[in-house]
């Protein structure tokens, strides 16, 4: 779940958007070639403007919060959301009484099985597989994609001028953005539609 912040006209409304309503926005956004920005925290903003009166431009935005932040993502965690984001076949499983993800010959331990399900990075009913949550998918692709103070991004992309152009550094990150939302394969789109 997501807090949803709408600049307007009138000012700011704010809600609550669910998993597949926020995907949508996404996905809409990307059609209409408007900027996304994922957050460290697992949300997103999307920006575009609008001819306003007088003919001057008007920036507007969607910002999606989720209510539950990604939090910091060790090494650890972001190896086991690879993990489960490599294969469809990730699922619940017990060992001595406690719930498991195993993905095919590779086990997350409860204890990492179940702070992942308490952060929301994971979801799935107990008859589908686990999947990443949109949550987590957008905080690997921001945290993939924060440069460091010498403008070098943790993709690899390099700002190769003196100090930081922090205006290419930001148009990198919603270019990547773009393509994330852009190669959401339809198994996930469909799983997200089907968990509302």
């Amino acid at each position: 779940m997501f807090r949803e912040t709408v600049t307007h006209a009138s000012g700011e409304s704010t809600g609550t958007a669910s998993e597949a309503h926020a995907l949508f926005l996404l996905r809409r956004a990307a059609r209409q070639g408007y900027a996304i920005e994922a957050t460290e925290a697992g949300g997103a903003v999307i920006t575009w403007t609008r001819a306003g009166m007088g003919g001057r431009t008007v920036l507007r935005s969607i910002t999606l919060t989720p209510h539950i932040p990604v939090g910091i993502l060790t090494e650890d965690t972001v190896r086991h959301l690879g993990v489960i984001n490599s294969r469809a076949s990730a699922h619940y499983e017990l060992r001595d009484k406690r719930r498991i993800i195993a993905v095919g010959l590779y086990e997350i331990p409860a204890l990492d099985t179940a702070r992942l399900r308490a952060r929301a990075l994971v979801t799935a009913d107990d008859a589908a597989p686990v999947r990443l949550t949109l949550t987590a998918r957008l905080g690997l692709l921001a945290q993939a994609h924060t440069a460091g103070p010498d403008g070098q991004c943790a993709c690899g992309f390099t700002v190769h001028a003196p100090g930081i152009d922090q205006a290419r550094i930001h148009r990198h990150r919603q270019e990547a953005a773009a393509a994330f939302v852009n190669q959401l394969g339809t198994a996930y789109t469909t799983a997200v539609a089907a968990a509302r």
